[in-house]
């Protein structure tokens, strides 16, 4: 992601997606970072670190919080 458009598309696109799945909080907050590409890669590695989030018990919800307080809509 280059910049907020491409931020907010690729959440948008995240959202849409899971519409589509039955999958758990968890499950969707691994698919969301496991996707993460370049800056924003290592922006959520450096949270993760500062943070001592578990991405086994992170949920959606939460990183999503993050997301968007990384990238405000």
């Amino acid at each position: 992601m280059n910049n907020l458009e491409d931020a907010k598309e690729w959440l948008l696109g995240m959202n849409k997606s899971y519409r589509l799945h039955d999958y758990s909080e968890n499950m969707k907050a691994i698919i969301a970072t496991f996707s993460l590409r370049g800056k924003v890669d290592f922006w959520w590695e450096d949270v993760k670190n500062v943070r001592g989030i578990q991405e086994e018990e992170l949920t959606w919800r939460e990183f999503e919080r993050l997301f968007r307080k990384k990238y405000p809509s």
